[in-house]
């Protein structure tokens, strides 16, 4: 261990000052003064306790909703039973304005609940198996597993067992209790598609296969904007909780405590190398571990829409549920459906809901909860996360929930398309909650300086991926005014609609892009031809399409290529495919169309033969279309 606690002693010069309210801290003396808040009132809570102490319980205090908290409810592997659906429910009705919110941790958020009521909230939640505990600020956070666990057909480890068993080690065990440098994320998946953002965990547990036995393949060290990297060690079932506890405690030992943004696993790892840390390990458990398998669980995460068969016979039925805002008056429809199913409720990483155990599908499809929640969405709406934003937390920059749900609808009538499977991820700021980095396309929300003013704004991300093997997404459009945003995506949903293969799915046709364009070439072509839709009304020979494949990714070759398709549309010849500077007798496109002339100047530059005259990155080409918009 002489490495990991010569990185911790190199990280220990200055602690952050809330270690020293950990060092104090009473797991039993922090609940009780939670609770005895409700009789002294909201204005005796200390900053302290607001800040961190009752976060430890999952209660926040949200400045927008002043004197009224939020509840954060533990949902194990978004499995919910029919009787705690309906508790959950109730106290939403009484205690939260009938507000709930489905979390990207297949979990529940309460709302507007007071100081007063919160002793009988909890209470009420307790008595049916339900807890807040240690779902805030440095505790392991809710448990992820495949949301069809135990049921799907391609599922080959059950791990609800498993997950039991971890979250037994820590669940109110005051050795644990915000014991840990930072938060800690943990995934099991034991089925062949990746349905719960198994990568982007502190910990993972990934389905593989080693030598004809199944078991897992460790992962370690994912947050937002980072996957989890390969620990290169094969875990059997009966071995998952002694790993756990062995990286837990090695987390709590030897993790950084002096900067809160650079304290996560992953931080530990960088400093020391995987190769170290899966030694630690070994050292930690006391025996050698096989080295990995391969990993099984890869695949995009399968279409669970509509009516999925089950391994029993029964079906699970889907109910799309944009950016998870729901209601206790909606999980209790969902548990009238699932009582009389005789099945029970399970929550998705993209804030919707599955109903299981359904026999009798035209009875269920009937339920006033599928009338609002469809059971076979707009392709826009299906997969759609968004975290809480400006209304409900004090780091949100943009709504988030209300533009994530416009865009959805507006893409729906502007660009329909069927059978397709795309993600549309939104963060409200930086800090990620809504998992931007995974998404087909991602959002996060900004300021933008516009006219003088600030305005709000998204930065755009394009190629993340749930598979492990692509990454996150990267930065494809940086500072785009929120009221435009739909505009742009739309241009790329046109591109998707008419040069997709089959039923290619998003994430496979960015894939295919990016293997021929850059994503300056995409980024331009979605701003080209959204201008040329708004101020041409789209003349389809002024548009740039994205269809080739193969290239060589220089931008060069792209910006030249863009201009030859429209230059080719307008005269219908390729006389501007030369090593010759362009005669000015030949660009004759410049008077076809009154349209083209108004930019001609910058085709000109895109489609000059001359390395001297033409332009050399889509920057260029992108401020000449900003000062040509606004002249016309």
């Amino acid at each position: 261990m002489t490495s990991l606690s010569q990185a911790n002693e190199a990280r220990s010069e200055k602690r952050h000052k809330v270690e020293s309210i950990k060092d104090t801290f009473s797991a039993k003396e922090a609940w009780e003064r939670l609770i005895s808040y409700s009789k002294t009132g909201y204005a005796s809570i200390t900053e302290e306790d607001k800040d961190f102490v009752l976060k430890s319980f999952g209660v926040f205090d949200r400045p927008a909703t002043p004197e009224r908290f939020m509840i954060r409810v533990r949902v194990a592997g978004g499995i919910l039973s029919v009787a705690q659906a309906r508790v959950l429910a109730e106290v939403a009705k009484r205690f939260g304005q009938d507000t709930i919110d489905i979390t990207t941790r297949m979990q529940i958020e309460l709302r507007y609940v007071t100081i007063e009521e919160l002793p009988e909230t909890l209470e009420l939640l307790e008595s049916v198996g339900l807890t807040s505990y240690q779902t805030g600020v440095d505790n392991f956070r809710n448990i992820l597993i495949d949301p069809l666990d135990g049921l799907a057909m391609d599922n080959i480890i059950p791990c609800v067992e498993i997950m039991n068993d971890i979250q037994a080690v820590f669940l109110k065990n005051d050795d644990w209790v915000t014991a840990l440098p930072r938060k800690f994320n943990l995934g099991i998946s034991g089925s062949l598609s990746n349905r719960c953002n198994i990568f982007g965990q502190d910990f993972a547990l990934a389905l593989a296969q080693k030598e004809g036995v199944y078991g897992f393949n460790l992962y370690l060290g994912g947050r937002v904007g980072f996957l989890a990297q390969d620990a290169d060690m094969f875990v059997l079932p009966t071995q998952a909780k002694e790993v756990f506890i062995a990286v837990a405690s090695l987390f709590k030992t030897y993790g950084f405590r002096d900067n809160r943004n650079k304290n996560r696993l992953k931080y530990l790892i960088d400093a020391v190398g995987m190769g170290e840390f899966r030694n630690a390990i070994e050292k930690q458990l006391g025996f050698a571990m096989h080295t990995g398998g391969e990993t099984l669980c890869a695949t995009e995460g399968g279409d669970h829409y509509g009516k999925i068969a089950l391994k029993d016979g029964s079906f699970a039925l889907y109910a799309a549920v944009p950016s998870g805002v729901f209601s206790g008056s909606d999980l209790m429809d969902a548990a009238q459906v699932a009582a009389a199913q005789n099945g029970a409720l399970r929550f998705t990483i993209e804030q919707n809901l599955i109903i299981t155990g359904v026999r009798d599908e035209q009875t269920a499809l009937e339920s006033p909860l599928f009338a609002k929640y469809p059971n076979r969405p707009s392709p826009y709406m299906a997969n759609l996360i968004a975290c809480a934003g400006t209304q409900h937390c004090p780091f949100g920059v943009i709504p988030n929930k209300p533009d994530a749900i416009e865009m959805g609808e507006y893409l729906t009538r502007v660009v329909p398309i069927a059978d397709a499977k795309m993600r549309l991820y939104w963060s409200a700021c930086v800090k990620g909650c809504g998992i931007h980095g995974a998404g087909d396309l991602g959002f996060v929300g900004c300021k933008v300086p516009h006219n003088g003013k600030t305005v709000l704004g998204v930065d755009i991300f394009i190629g993340g991926t749930l598979s492990g093997e692509g990454g996150e997404g990267h930065l494809l459009l940086k500072g785009i005014i929120l009221e435009e945003a739909r505009e742009y995506v739309a241009e790329l949903m046109f591109q998707y609609r008419d040069h997709r293969t089959g039923k290619e799915s998003l994430e496979k046709f960015i894939s295919r892009l990016k293997a021929r364009y850059t994503n300056h070439a995409i980024g331009f072509v979605m701003r080209w031809n959204r201008l040329m839709r708004l101020e041409h009304n789209f003349d389809a020979m002024l548009s740039f399409n994205l269809k080739k494949q193969g290239g060589s990714h220089r931008e060069q070759d792209e910006i030249f290529d863009f201009g030859k398709q429209v230059v080719r549309s307008v005269t219908g010849t390729n006389a501007y495919d030369t090593d010759e500077p362009l005669a000015e007798g030949k660009k004759s496109y410049r008077h076809k169309t009154s349209e083209l002339s108004t930019y001609a100047l910058i085709l000109e530059k895109m489609v000059e033969p001359s390395p001297l005259k033409r332009s050399v990155v889509f920057t260029e080409i992108v401020v000449e279309l900003k000062k040509l918009s606004a002249r016309v």
